[in-house]
């Protein structure tokens, strides 16, 4: 992604103290942030020019991601859709990722780690969402050490109306003739 003019950014969000970069993926740019007037800590991701489908699918994701409530998924406080830049407000998650923690998690921290996680999926699941890009990096902890599945950018809304029936909402992978390997 190209550097983020950081001025432009703080003029979409005029609540919002910018801080640091926090990661950067194919998907976007995160940065810390503070809500001025909640006195809360964010984490602001501004997603990247020309990365997936339509924009209609990031404010889907959006929507999606802000409706779920459990204690081990990500928050979604706001989307932001504004001279050209699209920017997703979310909980803060200052406990870094499953794949910065597990070479040193106990077997009884690991056991703990599938449960929530998975309680998170089923939470959502039953919600008509599938996840579909589960892995170390998307799971995260907050500071205080509470797991949250992360980064719905390539969920699906699973349809009942018919068998098969579906949506994606972020952006699905592409398959290579001749290999079996996705590329994003």
């Amino acid at each position: 992604m190209n550097e983020v003019d950081l001025a432009r950014l703080a003029a979409v969000l005029p609540d919002y103290t910018l801080g640091d970069p926090l990661g950067k993926g194919a998907s976007g740019l995160v940065l810390a942030g503070w809500h001025r007037g909640m006195h809360r800590d964010v984490a602001v991701k501004v997603m990247a020019r020309g990365y997936g489908r339509a924009d209609d699918g990031f404010a889907a994701e959006a929507r999606i991601a802000a409706r779920f409530d459990h204690p081990h998924v990500i928050r979604v406080y706001d989307y932001v859709e504004r001279d050209g830049l699209r920017v997703l407000v979310m909980e803060m998650l200052a406990g870094g990722t499953l794949t910065r923690r597990r070479a040193r998690m106990s077997p009884q921290a690991a056991c703990a780690v599938g449960l929530a996680a998975a309680s998170a999926l089923t939470y959502v699941h039953g919600r008509g969402v599938l996840h579909r890009d589960i892995k170390p990096d998307n799971i995260l902890f907050d500071a205080a050490g509470q797991l949250k599945v992360a980064d719905f950018g390539i969920a699906k809304i699973v349809d009942g109306t018919s068998p098969g029936a579906s949506t994606v909402i972020g952006t699905p992978a592409t398959w290579r003739p001749n290999s079996s390997r996705a590329v994003g």
